[in-house]
């Protein structure tokens, strides 16, 4: 016999005490599952995906792709420097965010920051 059917048993016995259990009590307060609550629900989750897909993008969007020289013999300047020293993206500058705006060396910090 489970708690729920004990306190059932005892509040139908007659013996004055009143128990209710912890179904009853819900249902009682709170009311069954209605259109507020579906409502409720439905909002709630909502946000809870936007979050989550907010999340996700930054994850996947915010890697740092690798990078080449297309002079050859290692005669560009500073890879920190990017396009000016005369590197390039192996994928283009539209692969992740970090190559679209240049987050490297000293921007680096401003991956983290979103």
């Amino acid at each position: 016999m489970s708690t729920t059917e004990a306190l059932l048993a005892a509040s139908g016995s007659g013996g004055g005490s009143n128990r209710v259990s912890i179904d009853d009590a819900l249902a009682l307060h709170a009311g069954e599952f209605g259109r507020w609550q579906l409502r409720h629900f439905v909002l709630v989750t909502a946000a809870w995906m936007l979050e989550a897909m907010h999340t996700m993008v930054m994850i996947f969007a915010d890697r740092e792709p690798a990078m080449w020289c297309p002079a050859g013999d290692g005669l560009c300047g500073d890879r920190c420097a990017g396009a000016a020293a005369g590197w390039e993206w192996e994928q283009g500058s539209g692969s992740s965010t970090v190559a679209e705006w240049g987050l490297v060396c000293g921007e680096r910090y401003k991956v983290g920051l979103v």
